[in-house]
C-alpha cells in the first residue's frame, strides 16, 4: 500500500515537472525568436471579426521597431493613421483628421508593437506562454497572469524563425488577427523615424 501511495505521489511530481518544463520551454523559445533582433520592419494586414467570424474591420500599412522600446505603425488604408513613440511618449496622429493625442507610453494600452518591442523578461513576467502544436508554424499562446481589461489571450506565430502573425481576442469576444510579410530583421533605422513633431495646423490634445 505504501509502494502504491509513493508510486502515486512520483507519478504526480513527475507530471507536474513536466508541465513546468514544458512551461519554461516554450517562453524561452518565444525569448529566443524575439531576442533575435533590435529592429523589424515589414507590412501588415490587421482583420477584426465578432465572435460568429463577421468582418468587423479591415487594415493594412507599415511597423517599423528599434528595440527596446521605440516603434512606428502606420496605417494606410482605409484611413491615415501614425502610432509612434520614442519610448517615453506615445503619439497616435489622425493624418485625415489633423488631430494628434499625446500620452505616455507607460499609460498606452498594449497592442502589437508595443508587445513586440518591450523587454522580452518584462513580457514573460505578465503572460503565462504555451507552445500550440501546429505543422508549418511555431505558435505561441500568451495568456495573462493577471485579469486583463484589454484582452484575454495572444497568439504569436512564427516561420521560419520570422514573425508571421498575431491574434489578440479581447474581452468582448471579438479577434484581431495581424499578418506580416516582406519582414526585414536587424537593418540600421534612424531613430527620427521614431520622434514626431505636430505639423503646423496639426490639433494637439494631451
Amino acid at each position: 500500500m505504501k509502494y502504491f501511495k509513493y508510486t502515486v505521489l512520483f507519478i504526480f511530481l513527475l507530471c507536474t515537472t513536466t508541465f513546468a518544463s514544458t512551461q519554461k520551454t516554450a517562453a524561452e523559445k518565444l525569448a529566443g525568436l524575439l531576442d533575435q533582433f533590435t529592429t523589424f520592419q515589414a507590412q501588415f494586414s490587421q482583420t477584426t471579426m465578432d465572435v460568429q467570424e463577421q468582418v468587423l474591420e479591415r487594415s493594412a500599412g507599415t511597423v517599423s521597431i528599434m528595440r527596446p522600446g521605440q516603434f512606428r505603425w502606420e496605417t494606410d488604408n482605409p484611413t491615415h493613421q501614425i502610432v509612434i513613440t520614442d519610448g517615453n511618449t506615445l503619439w497616435v496622429y489622425d493624418v485625415d483628421l489633423k488631430q494628434a493625442t499625446k500620452q505616455s507610453i507607460a499609460k498606452s494600452p498594449m497592442n502589437p508593437a508595443k508587445l513586440l518591442s518591450g523587454h522580452t523578461n518584462d513580457l514573460l513576467k505578465q503572460f503565462t506562454v504555451h507552445l500550440i502544436p501546429h505543422r508549418t508554424a511555431l505558435v505561441f499562446q500568451l495568456i495573462p497572469k493577471k485579469p486583463n481589461q484589454q484582452f484575454r489571450s495572444i497568439a504569436i506565430a512564427f516561420a521560419h524563425e520570422k514573425l508571421q502573425s498575431m491574434q489578440i481576442e479581447n474581452n468582448a469576444e471579438q479577434t484581431t488577427i495581424f499578418d506580416f510579410s516582406h519582414v526585414i530583421l536587424n537593418e540600421h533605422l534612424s531613430p527620427s523615424i521614431f520622434q514626431f513633431k505636430a505639423p503646423s495646423g496639426v490639433d494637439v490634445m494631451r
